[in-house]
């Protein structure tokens, strides 16, 4: 397993309970990144349409098997990178953090996060938030 030191930035907001400012990670034999994953169920159906915290729940419970599938926990996440649409009303990011914050409370080491995109669309209509997962080992 990589070894991660937490790097807190105390002129930022304390977000440690969902990701942290910086990640010192070490020695890496293997980087796996999973591409951005909407809720678009196998079947083409949107999950959760207009409901961003439905979305991030089916992604997150997606996300955890599919990482289980290539060999990886989330404890090898070092990056979340985090993509919500003009469709996302600013009370809702709370909600959809906290989902993250729940996801990840047993990993001791959090990932870093990436800058949050707003833009104003996805591959097809409905889906509102996407998220890309890094992990290393």
């Amino acid at each position: 397993m990589v070894e991660k030191t937490a790097v807190h930035n105390p002129r930022a907001p304390d977000m440690r309970g969902f990701f942290n400012w910086g990640l010192k990670i070490g020695p890496m034999k293997e980087l796996f990144v999973a591409t951005g994953r909407p809720a678009w169920a196998a079947d083409g159906s949107v999950v959760g349409v207009g409901d961003p915290v439905a979305q991030t729940r089916y992604i997150l419970d997606d996300m955890g098997k599919f990482l289980a599938e290539a060999g990886y926990g989330k404890s090898d996440l070092i990056r979340i990178e985090y993509t919500f649409t003009t469709d996302v009303p600013q009370s809702q990011y709370q909600p959809v953090f906290e989902v993250f914050a729940d996801w990840l409370k047993e990993v001791d080491v959090k990932p870093a996060a990436s800058t949050l995109r707003i833009v104003s669309g996805l591959a097809l209509p409905g889906l509102l938030v996407e998220y890309e997962f890094w992990a290393a080992r």
